[in-house]
């Protein structure tokens, strides 16, 4: 590591590659001058850089009102799909998008993506993502699962067509309403 002091007391501290691979000091009794990093607050050494991490936008999930484990989301390679209980919607940056509602709810959805195509299951029913025409629908030709896994280009499923599951994870409640109050006395 490099420091070089100007006149007026303005400095320029360099950390070089070498010193940014070996990371953040393993423990606090590390000696000093041992050309560890101390503490890295707001960026992330790449690829022999520091940088600044991207700025995070918040999903806007209120239209999902049913409870936990709802809003479920899944960020697969070409889309960024939320579930809620009956709901199916994509994220297209900036706003959800409905793409499926279903008369059937079951437990939590479970989902693989191969691209464009998708196939999903709450347990009760199986939900295709078409290639061509990127639009939803309930199919009769996939079994419904529990579970479902992506095994090197081969779908594992879990509970195939199994529409009896001992223990239901949702639980539909209305929003929850409340009311405030400020008590007190205006002193002079």
């Amino acid at each position: 590591m490099e420091i070089s002091v100007s006149q007026g007391g303005k400095f320029t501290f360099t950390i070089k590659a070498k010193e940014l691979s070996q990371g953040l000091r393993p423990t606090k009794q590390n000696p000093r001058d041992a050309d560890h990093l101390v503490i890295c607050k707001g960026a992330v050494g790449k690829n022999g850089v520091l940088q600044v991490t991207d700025e995070l936008v918040r999903m806007a999930t209120e239209l999902i009102i049913n409870a936990f484990p709802f809003p479920q989301i899944f960020v697969f390679t070409n889309m960024i799909i939320v579930c809620g209980l009956t709901k199916i919607y994509e994220w297209d940056g900036t706003a959800l998008n409905l793409k499926y509602t279903t008369e059937v709810p079951g437990g939590t959805w479970s989902a693989v993506d191969f691209y464009n195509y998708v196939y999903m299951s709450n347990g009760k029913i199986a939900v295709v993502r078409d290639v061509g025409s990127y639009e939803y629908a309930a199919t009769p030709l996939l079994p419904s699962a529990s579970a479902i896994c992506n095994y090197n280009g081969q779908v594992i499923i879990g509970s195939p067509d199994v529409n009896k599951l001992e223990l239901e994870l949702s639980l539909i409640a209305p929003p929850i309403e409340v009311d405030t109050s400020i008590f007190g006395e205006m002193v002079t």
